[in-house]
């Protein structure tokens, strides 16, 4: 568990890292950075205990971080791409891709194939991820949610 946690937070770094590349200033570089922790959270919590397949814990890892980059573009009133390019960095399978590249220098095309299988699987649980999770926070408004359910008002100047 304390190897999770220490992964954790060098996912925190490496997605803070890619907001200042992509000149994220600010609480948003903070916010951005811990959706990328909850996206490696989520992915290694889902693997290492539950022991689900690498499609289905990109995919949960996936619907984790989004649902939380657009609750946080809703509250601080800035764009949900920002923060979900940040946090889905971490999470990218570049190392499949390197893997996948390499069995295939090495003519071992069978291994390729099912990594390269395994990779793409994993990109399109992402894909598929961020897609589902947008098309249902856009149909859904939260500061009218708040509003109803706790008497609560989202101003931007309030934040």
């Amino acid at each position: 568990m304390l190897r999770i946690l220490i992964e954790t937070i060098a996912a925190f770094g490496v997605a803070v890292g890619f907001g200042i590349l992509f000149n994220i200033k600010g609480k948003s570089l903070i916010i951005a950075g811990i959706g990328g922790a909850i996206g490696w959270f989520v992915y290694k919590i889902t693997v290492v205990y539950m022991n689900f397949a690498p499609g289905a814990a990109f995919f949960s890892a996936g619907i984790a971080f989004n649902i939380y980059c657009e609750i946080c573009a809703r509250i601080y009133m800035i764009p949900s791409t920002i923060l979900s390019a940040c946090a889905l960095i971490v999470l990218v399978p570049g190392f499949g891709v390197y893997r996948t590249i390499y069995e295939f220098i090495l003519e071992h095309y069978v291994i390729a194939g099912n990594l390269l299988t395994e990779t793409l699987a994993s990109a399109g649980a992402l894909a598929l991820s961020l897609v589902f999770i947008t098309s249902i926070f856009r149909n859904f408004n939260l500061s009218k949610f708040l509003k109803k359910t706790f008497n609560i008002n989202l101003k931007k100047k309030d934040i």
